[in-house]
């Protein structure tokens, strides 16, 4: 039995996970031989499978289900939930697993997140290289004994899980308004309700794969409208906002303000700190400033990582790093088998906003001594020929005689005034881009510039 991967198939294999269009380059074939190849290629006898809520999750559900066992293995489906919630279901059963979901990407996309026992992930390097190769060279034997499936709820034992030893004392009277976006955090959001002395007031809770309220990166100002408009006109402690998988969460002040990802891990790291001094605390090139500055005044040692949800995984792990932050909305946790766990972070601002509150501070005046510099959006340029580009752009900065230049996952550049990252993404053909500065206006020019050019250059190949 073989596949011929097309080159759209192809495509869909990234650095970390598998991930494109629906139907293009991802689709029910490719989704029963990826599940193949993964018991086959690892000899599995039984996994773990969870989805999304986006609208060709069902199919691609259904092909790897007949994929895995087909092969032989025994599938433990979880059904909906969101992808830390796999990671949850991996690491308490011991069981390698798969989440079929395009995590923040727009609604024309899916994939699939695979990882090994323990939660660990599996990237080009570690494992999906060789799931790539062998699909390519149909390597399949089918089982003299197809697996089972069996359906399992897992949300009581992670509600457990995550909450056990939660310091919810002083909680009571806060009200948060929580933008579920109409992906899984409207699972998620009531197992907290439940169980927590605080109000949440979700919005968009209902399940619905076409994002109709708004795109699924809630780090993205144009998808955070509907929020700011609420919490601008009633009155809430903040706001928290997810992605359509809920492994990305932001966080919005009481007057609409979003705070970047660093400056709430900044917050997150200081109070881990008292309690764990000198530990290492991750980050990466596009991760702001002040949050490698937060790691040392709080006497913790810093980390610096590749960026990616795999990549950082890999790397907490290798290093014993307790807590890492990624300026895309991902907060990873020892803890929690070091991969993000929204809950968990949720859970850590929420403990030190009690006390802040009981001080008589507001979320925005809890949040002030880590605002320290101002940080552009990302800005992605699709190019034909990434290595190209990339060279072209690394040698237009040396034109402009920047302070200092390091290659780490791309390119560190320091202006002096304005500093930020230039990488080639990890999910697509293009160049990512974040600077930073104490004015914004400053980081913004200087990538705008850089942008211009690297759209002049974008359709260069060799």
């Amino acid at each position: 039995m073989k596949m011929k991967l097309q080159a759209d198939y192809k495509r869909a294999f990234k650095d970390a996970d598998i991930r494109g269009t629906y139907p293009t380059e991802i689709d029910e074939e490719l989704a029963y031989f990826v599940a193949r190849a993964f018991v086959e290629e690892f000899r599995y006898k039984k996994l773990v499978v969870a989805r999304d809520m986006r609208l060709s999750t069902p199919k691609l559900h259904e092909a790897f289900l007949k994929g895995a066992t087909d092969s032989g293995a025994d599938v433990v489906n979880v059904g909906l939930v969101h992808s830390p919630a796999l990671y949850y279901a991996s690491g308490t059963m011991d069981l390698p697993g798969v989440m079929i979901t395009a995590s923040h990407s727009p609604k024309e996309y899916n994939g699939m997140k695979l990882v090994h026992a323990g939660a660990i992930p599996l990237t080009e390097k570690f494992g999906l290289g060789k799931l790539r190769r062998r699909i390519e060279k149909g390597k399949f034997v089918d089982a003299e004994k197809r697996g089972k499936i069996s359906n399992k709820d897992i949300s009581k034992g992670y509600q457990r899980f995550v909450l056990k030893g939660c310091k919810s004392k002083g909680w009571e009277g806060i009200k948060v308004l929580a933008d579920a976006g109409n992906g899984m955090a409207g699972v998620l959001m009531p197992l907290l309700q439940e169980k927590l002395p605080i109000k949440f007031e979700v919005m968009f809770p209902k399940l619905d794969g076409s994002f109709p309220n708004r795109g699924s990166d809630p780090t993205l100002s144009k998808h955070q409208k509907p929020i700011k408009d609420r919490l601008k006109k009633e009155k809430y402690d903040f706001g928290i906002a997810f992605d359509g998988d809920s492994d990305r969460i932001a966080f919005l002040d009481e007057k609409g303000n979003y705070i970047n990802s660093a400056v709430i891990g900044g917050l997150i790291a200081t109070r881990l700190l008292q309690t764990n001094p000198q530990a290492k605390i991750g980050y990466t090139s596009l991760t702001s400033r002040s949050f490698e500055e937060a790691i040392r005044e709080g006497g913790g040692k810093p980390v610096i990582m590749r960026v990616g949800h795999a990549f950082i995984k890999e790397s907490m792990r290798k290093k014993d790093v307790l807590f890492s932050c990624e300026h895309s909305g991902h907060f990873y946790f020892k803890n929690y088998f070091f991969t993000d766990s929204v809950t968990l972070t949720m859970l850590a601002v929420l403990e030190v906003y009690a006390e802040a509150r009981n001080e008589g501070k507001t979320f925005s005046e809890m949040m002030k001594p880590y605002l320290k510099y101002q940080q552009t959006e990302d800005v992605i340029v699709e190019v034909k020929d990434k290595k190209l580009a990339m060279a072209k752009t690394e040698a237009y900065i040396k034109s402009l005689h920047p302070k200092s230049i390091k290659k780490f996952d791309g390119l560190i550049v320091d202006f002096g005034d304005v500093w930020g990252g230039v990488k080639l993404s990890v999910t697509e053909y293009a160049i990512k881009l974040m600077f930073e500065a104490k004015k914004k206006s400053e980081a913004k020019a200087v990538q705008d510039k850089l942008v211009t050019y690297i759209k002049s250059i974008a359709d260069d190949v060799i």
